[in-house]
């Protein structure tokens, strides 16, 4: 279950925390290797999520052109409701992201609807403590992106009511896990890990500002765990050349995943400028 992998990208983090806590990296900074680490990996990795899904290895090839259009449709779906309702696309973001993040964190078993139900809620609890944890500056994004009535206070006054009842609930479901362990984890060394792995991140997390959080935990360690599920579902080695391969193949579509974006901002921007006239 990765375990090599997940300790030294634990370990990345414990670096990047213990660096910060003795020479604080400057707001500007933050935010560049933010960018960098997203446009390097995150969204090369989001560009090939698709693959993540076992049931997609077993498609023909001839089915790819179908599952692509849509993939295409549901993006369009989501970009108009994100126009027309962006509050309800952030909360439909939060539980897809909630689902992605605990597939990706979770070492247990995957072969049931309960297993499921089970990462589904961690992932959930997980990015809620953590925009709870970081609301001053995420507060400012949801304002940004949601525009509507609601202001900063109004987030930080709901994360003080989430906060306490995320990271509690963290704990409760390791609780129960611990109970169920046998049927849940494939040995106890698995959850014995993943208790530990929640404890750290958590950690690094509460120490790391928002930019610097964001950059390791999604651009470091969702998107490095993610790649590795998916260069095992293609069947390729851990070597460089498994890897290489790997980066070829998800070039064209982090290229299409680029392009997208920089048309979406290129067009919001043109679409305020025209507000701006009105």
């Amino acid at each position: 279950m990765q375990l090599r992998l997940r300790s030294y990208l634990l370990s990345v983090g414990i670096s990047i925390m213990g660096y910060h806590f003795i020479d604080p990296i400057p707001l500007s900074l933050q935010i560049g290797i933010m960018l960098t680490v997203l446009f390097l990996m995150g969204i090369p990795h989001g560009a090939l999520d698709f693959f993540i899904d076992r049931s997609f290895a077993e498609k023909s090839v001839r089915q790819l052109p179908v599952f692509l259009l849509r993939y295409l449709v549901n993006m369009a779906a989501y970009a108009i409701v994100w126009y027309f309702l962006p509050v309800l696309a952030i909360l439909i973001f939060i539980l897809l992201t909630a689902y992605h993040f605990g597939e990706i964190d979770w070492m247990g078993k995957v072969s049931s609807v309960t297993h499921r139900v089970l990462y589904f809620l961690l992932g959930f609890s997980w990015i809620l403590f953590l925009l709870s944890v970081h609301i001053r500056e995420a507060a400012e994004i949801f304002v940004l992106m949601g525009n509507s009535q609601w202001d900063t206070s109004f987030y930080t006054e709901l994360a003080g009511y989430i906060l306490p009842i995320s990271f509690a609930s963290l704990w409760v479901l390791h609780g129960i896990m611990m109970v169920h362990y046998s049927a849940l984890y494939p040995s106890r060394r698995e959850f014995i890990f993943s208790i530990l792995q929640i404890l750290i991140l958590a950690i690094i997390t509460v120490a790391l500002p928002l930019w610097l959080c964001f950059a390791f935990y999604f651009g470091i360690w969702h998107s490095l765990l993610s790649f590795d599920m998916i260069r095992r579902d293609m069947n390729l080695g851990n070597d460089l050349k498994g890897w290489t391969l790997l980066i070829k193949r998800a070039l064209p579509y982090a290229a299409a995943a680029w392009g997208g974006i920089i048309l979406f901002i290129t067009l919001r921007a043109q679409a305020e400028n025209l507000n701006e006239l009105f």
